[in-house]
């Protein structure tokens, strides 16, 4: 059992949802706990709450995170905005669920609570930047931090570094093991229609309330974030080297884009501790992720309940 910790942006790209899916569908992990980060992040934390109620998670904590970047006032150009809701919020789908706390003080208290954790962040890193600046002997206690964020060979400014560049600065500079899931494989991992047709067909409530959502976002279902845990979940996926990052801090047009320090530009050695992904195995994480999910609607339906942290007033004989 290996205890995650998920800290999103839910709400905007389906594919966050679809990465809550696919941790209530994984039995070999225990969620502790979820924080949300960026913009409207009570808005986030409902449909997180939501979402995992739906699935029969609710006893995992949802925390409301930091609303805005350490630095940053303007992402590509569209300015910072606290109130906006989510894309894919509804407030007739969502709302009834509150969420519960500080993130980056719950994050300290869980850390201390259970010794360690691993951290899978599908967002911008400004929660867990201020969780390390804040109490640096936490970084000890972490496990691996499994991050979404960055594009190492594509010439794009990545959305989550984009959003707060000074936190994934401080996230990928410091101790402790990270392992960094960039565009360049992540943009691989897209669902087929055959695909997501076999999602649609799927009856559970949880999933079900995810179609809708992709629905309003409308842009097909790539598995950036999904991969993310994927890489937590097995090794089979994912082949990663060592990498050096840097962020960029100054450039108008190039703020938050990441740079590999061991390029042939720069020819620094990489860094132990820091791992970016280098190639993957796309249809076969397309491929385990729906079958995952189906077998997660399976057990809802039949009531055969296999996941070990699952709200037992949800639970149904066997």
């Amino acid at each position: 059992m290996k205890k995650v910790w998920i800290d999103t942006d839910v709400g905007g790209d389906i594919d966050d949802a679809l990465t809550l899916l696919l941790a209530m569908a994984s039995p070999q992990i225990e969620l502790i706990g979820v924080s949300t980060v960026y913009e409207n992040t009570l808005a986030r934390a409902k449909i997180a709450k939501t979402l995992l109620s739906l699935g029969g998670f609710g006893n995992v904590p949802v925390y409301a995170g930091e609303a805005t970047p350490l630095k940053a006032t303007y992402v590509h150009n569209v300015p910072l905005d606290v109130t906006r809701l989510p894309k894919t919020y509804e407030e007739s789908v969502f709302g009834e669920a509150e969420a519960e706390g500080n993130a980056v003080e719950a994050l300290h208290r869980s850390l201390n609570e259970h010794g360690s954790f691993d951290l899978v962040t599908l967002g911008a890193l400004t929660n867990i930047a201020k969780l390390l600046q804040r109490y640096p002997e936490d970084v000890r206690k972490i496990g691996t931090i499994y991050i979404m964020g960055g594009a190492v060979h594509m010439n794009l400014n990545e959305f989550n570094f984009s959003c707060d560049p000074e936190a994934a600065e401080v996230v990928l500079g410091s101790n402790g093991k990270k392992r960094v899931v960039t565009l360049d494989v992540t943009f691989r991992c897209a669902l087929n229609q055959k695909q997501i047709d076999r999602l649609r067909r799927c009856k559970s409530e949880p999933i079900k309330r995810v179609l809708r959502m992709s629905e309003l976002w409308g842009e097909g279902m790539i598995l950036h974030d999904p991969l993310t845990l994927g890489c937590l979940l097995s090794d089979e996926f994912v082949e990663f080297e060592k990498g050096n990052l840097k962020v960029e801090l100054e450039g108008h047009y190039s703020r938050g884009k990441c740079i590999n320090l061991c390029d042939f530009n720069w020819r620094q050695a990489g860094r132990e501790d820091l791992l970016i992904s280098k190639n993957v195995k796309a249809e076969e994480f397309c491929a385990y992720y729906v079958d995952r999910i189906c077998a997660f609607d399976s057990a809802m339906e039949t009531g055969r309940i296999f996941f070990p942290n699952r709200d037992k007033s949800m639970a149904m004989p066997l």
